[in-house]
């Protein structure tokens, strides 16, 4: 599946590997595997007490309470406590994030697990799996009425990135030391933004992009944006080198 581009609200291109059908698809799995330990181990601590509990209706509506209630919520509830995430999807990798990159709403996800009825549960998936993959950007039913997707975090890593070894170039004379204090990830973002605000003569993205950058690692001083992207890009890629 090709590399999903996603625009934030700061005109930033970003691009994310959208979750394979079988990552989503093996996700899912576990996810069943959490939610059927969790019916067998209830189902078994009440059959303890089964003549006991079900005679009375108090016991009865305890019972349906712990065992049905976390089955129907668990998969809404886990992505909202943790980021876009169940059991299945942090174990292989994956999370929802709205279309523009940011994190869900709290509606996004109510409308992505009202749509699993429709998704996975009345046609046993078959929905999901046709329509994730025609859409071409990792969207079943309730991603596309929620505007979300799954993305991987980690995006693959060629061989030719593994094998391949930087050279340090024994010459080259930082300008900015301060370019250390970037992480690799802000330098990805300034390096888009730049990237964008030339590729379409955006001269306030450019100005944005080194007035956040000054801010970050305190470099002081005016003049041009662009040239001191440029060498506060460079710096940093040396310096993560050496």
């Amino acid at each position: 599946m090709e590399g999903l581009l996603i625009e934030t609200t700061q005109n930033v291109t970003l691009e994310y590997q959208p979750a394979s059908i079988g990552e989503r698809i093996l996700a899912y799995l576990l996810d069943a595997l959490v939610v059927f330990a969790w019916v067998l181990g209830i189902g078994l601590l009440f059959g303890i007490f089964s003549n006991e509990t079900l005679r009375d209706t108090e016991g009865f509506f305890l019972l349906v309470a712990v065992l049905i209630l976390p089955v129907i919520f668990y998969d809404l509830a886990l992505e909202i406590l943790l980021n876009g995430q169940s059991v299945g999807k942090k174990a292989l990798g994956i999370r929802v994030v709205m279309l523009d990159g940011r994190q869900p709403t709290l509606g996004a996800y109510l409308m992505r697990w009202l749509f699993r009825l429709v998704d996975l549960t009345l046609f046993s998936g078959v929905v999901a799996v046709i329509t994730i993959a025609v859409n071409g950007k990792g969207q079943r039913l309730g991603d596309l009425a929620a505007k979300t997707t799954v993305v991987k975090l980690r995006p693959p890593v060629s061989l030719e990135r593994v094998v391949s070894v930087p050279v340090v170039d024994p010459t080259y004379r930082v300008t900015y030391p301060e370019a250390s204090l970037l992480s690799d990830r802000d330098a990805t973002t300034l390096r888009q933004a730049l990237n964008k605000g030339l590729s379409v003569g955006n001269e306030t993205l450019v100005a944005t992009a080194a007035r956040k950058a000054r801010e970050v690692t305190g470099i002081r001083g005016e003049g041009d944006d662009v040239q001191f992207l440029h060498v506060l890009l460079r710096d940093h890629a040396y310096l993560s080198l050496v």
